[in-house]
């Protein structure tokens, strides 16, 4: 079996990704201001976190060769308040970081070309398959762009990564066995969307495999057999399953008008406009009012504090990520 260490690709991905372009006076802090109450001290940066391929400003995770900007909340209140100032620092320098709707999934379009397990304790990706070790280090960079904007701890259910080919694809997330415990994350070969689409489409993929893995859905019964709650085309699910709660406030009924969805794509089912409206509650700040059902979907996921300090993670994350993948 050939394996290869994620941290071993990443100086290539942070050249690759436009980490090299920026000089120490146009490090990411240059264009985000640092408000009262953050941890931000750009003099307090090591050299070991420098010298790790990170920025003036951001902090190093060793598990996982990550970059993120520091992040100090402790309760719900402060980590939506960090959430909001992140969002906010990061329109200022990008503009909305919800213009692009998530790239569509087609699975009957794809052509899978290798197969990988993930290790996501080591950061390593292992195949039996046939593969030069220049694709596998491009491979290992795919796998690893995704992997910068979600915490380690939060994707340890997604252990297999399949690279595939496909014209309208970019990326998708399924199960892989029957109990639903383990998912696969699909990427496209070929990356050729927008850093914009790219971000929104990972963290909606991501947000299926929160809403549908093991413990939202009761994978062990026949949907004909469902004694729980079981959602048309969707699954049998667990009553306090969080794709439960948003059926029942926003599905049921079903509205047809389009102005009660964040995109085009979340009208096409339940699933998907959980998966567009998380991808949206973390990159809008917190609705002031709930004036539309829209609001409402968005705030729907501040009710679980879980929700909203992983916002706050992968927003850190965010800033770290687009640094070095918009030029």
């Amino acid at each position: 079996m050939k394996w290869l260490s994620i941290m071993t690709v990443i100086c290539t991905l942070l050249i690759i990704i436009g980490c090299a372009e920026f000089s120490e006076e146009e490090q990411v802090l240059d264009n985000l201001a640092v408000t009262e109450g953050s941890v931000i001290d750009v003099a307090a940066t090591s050299d070991e976190t420098l010298a790790n391929g990170c920025l003036m400003g951001e902090v190093y995770i060793a598990s996982e060769d990550t970059c993120t900007l520091p992040l100090n909340c402790d309760n719900d209140a402060s980590c939506v308040a960090r959430g909001d100032e992140l969002v906010i620092m990061l329109e200022e320098e990008y503009g909305s970081l919800i213009a692009e709707e998530s790239v569509s999934t087609d699975l009957e379009g794809i052509y899978e070309l290798y197969v990988y397990e993930i290790d996501n304790e080591e950061e390593m990706i292992l195949t039996d398959d046939d593969v030069t070790d220049e694709d596998m280090n491009y491979h290992a960079e795919l796998w690893f762009d995704f992997a910068w904007l979600i915490p380690e701890t939060e994707r340890q259910g997604i252990n297999q990564f399949i690279v595939f080919e496909s014209g309208d694809t970019l990326a998708y997330v399924q199960q892989h066995d029957d109990s639903g415990q383990y998912w696969t994350l699909g990427m496209n070969e070929e990356n050729i969307e927008l850093a914009s689409e790219t971000m929104i489409t990972y963290l909606h993929e991501y947000a299926h495999y929160l809403s549908l893995k093991d413990g939202e859905q009761n994978m062990g019964v026949e949907l004909d057999a469902c004694e729980n709650v079981l959602i048309e085309d969707e699954g049998c699910f667990f009553e306090d399953a969080y794709l439960v709660s948003f059926y029942e406030q926003f599905w049921n009924p079903t509205s047809e008008d389009i102005d009660d969805y964040v995109s085009d794509y979340a009208t096409s089912s339940v699933s998907e406009d959980f998966a567009e409206s998380f991808a949206h509650f973390v990159l809008t700040t917190r609705p002031v009012e709930l004036a539309t059902i829209v609001d409402e979907k968005v705030e729907f996921f501040y009710d679980w504090p879980y929700f909203v300090e992983l916002r706050a993670h992968i927003l850190t994350r965010v800033a770290t990520w687009l640094v070095r993948a918009v030029e």
